[in-house]
């Protein structure tokens, strides 16, 4: 079984263990399967939602550039999280990334 595929079902586990409903792109030989090319797994529970990207430790810093410039450049203000599987500790490393969007202020009328 491929890495990535074993981390993803890991989560995807561990989200429904919490009553969470998960759902993932197929994953398709050389093509992109992210939404957006930000988010790997979208989760929901009640009236919360989490969109989730799913990377190793070392990639962490490069997600979050990623994310933070798709959010930006697209005037976008949407939380998404990033979980790294730690080998070590056995558990995912979660960071959540979000921008704050300048509000732009109306010229008044003469």
């Amino acid at each position: 079984m491929a890495k990535e595929n074993y981390t993803r079902r890991k989560l995807i586990k561990s989200l429904e263990n919490e009553g969470w409903i998960c759902w993932a792109p197929p994953k398709v030989r050389f093509q992109q399967s992210d939404v957006f090319g930000i988010i790997d797994v979208l989760a929901l529970r009640r009236n919360q939602r989490k969109n989730i990207q799913l990377t190793t430790l070392p990639n962490v810093a490069a997600r979050r550039k990623k994310i933070t410039a798709f959010l930006a450049s697209n005037q976008i203000q949407l939380p998404v999280e990033i979980w790294a599987w730690h080998p070590r500790k056995k558990g995912f490393k979660k960071e959540k990334v979000n921008i704050k969007l300048k509000t732009q202020k109306k010229a008044g009328r003469a």
